[in-house]
């Protein structure tokens, strides 16, 4: 009879178990869909409904996280940061997240160690955005040295991440290293001939600096490669202060 008795207890605990389980994925999977919707404002309530079912869910506290970032609600985005890091401490996605939060909230040391976490998961499949990343949060903060370094490294990782060789350019121009600055700009070119912000910063360069052959050549090709683009268009501007008209 005990025996009867025990097993019937495993039995009822098992059910509650499931029941619990299906009734956290069903408002978690609730929230996640009014995530991406204009009615995301309910997906709070699901979240924390989940919660109640499964209170050390880290995709849960990091999905919470991810509703605070899209209201700029840093501060609360950053304690449900902190929550699914300590229950999943080996997630690489929310400790990017959180560098990036401490970045935006001007906790650069915070935000670097975070991020250098993520680099050290040799799975991450895009370090060289990490790279780029710290990089960034160091140039705003106006540590060109150190964002130096970090651009670097994220051009030795992919040398077609073309973000990179743009900062690069504007630390070796605010650092007077001009020749530098215009050597960044031609080396991101060898690697993509038709990336026209880049382009467009290379032609300006040239102007700046009574180059204007040089520049009228750049400006000219950016209209060949696509004349109804942004750079284009500004390029038409550059080339009417040299005395050269484009209709």
């Amino acid at each position: 009879m005990k025996k009867i008795a025990v097993s019937l207890l495993l039995f009822v605990a098992m059910g509650c178990a499931a029941k619990n389980d299906n009734l956290y994925k069903s408002h978690y999977e609730m929230g996640l869909a009014y995530l991406s919707t204009d009615e995301d404002y309910k997906a709070i309530r699901e979240f924390e409904k989940a919660l109640e079912y499964k209170p050390k869910d880290p995709k849960t506290h990091y999905a919470i996280a991810t509703f605070y970032l899209k209201r700029n609600q840093l501060e609360k985005a950053k304690t449900y940061l902190e929550k699914a890091i300590k229950i999943d401490p080996n997630n690489s996605d929310y400790h990017n997240a959180y560098a990036s939060t401490s970045a935006s909230l001007g906790e650069i040391d915070t935000a670097i160690e975070h991020w250098k976490i993520v680099l050290d998961d040799p799975g991450y499949s895009n370090p060289e955005i990490v790279y780029y990343n710290m990089g960034y949060a160091l140039y705003r903060a106006n540590k060109y040295q150190d964002a130096l370094k970090y651009f670097k490294k994220s051009i030795e990782r992919n040398e077609r991440f073309m973000s990179s060789y743009m900062y690069l350019y504007r630390i070796y121009q605010a650092e007077g290293e001009h020749e530098k600055a215009a050597d960044t700009l031609q080396s991101a070119l060898k690697v993509n001939p038709v990336f026209l912000p880049i382009k467009l910063e290379l032609g300006k360069y040239y102007f700046d600096n009574g180059k204007f052959a040089q520049a009228a050549g750049e400006f000219e090709e950016i209209i060949e490669i696509d004349p109804e683009s942004a750079e284009a268009e500004e390029a038409i501007t550059y080339l009417k202060k040299m005395g050269i008209h484009y209709e």
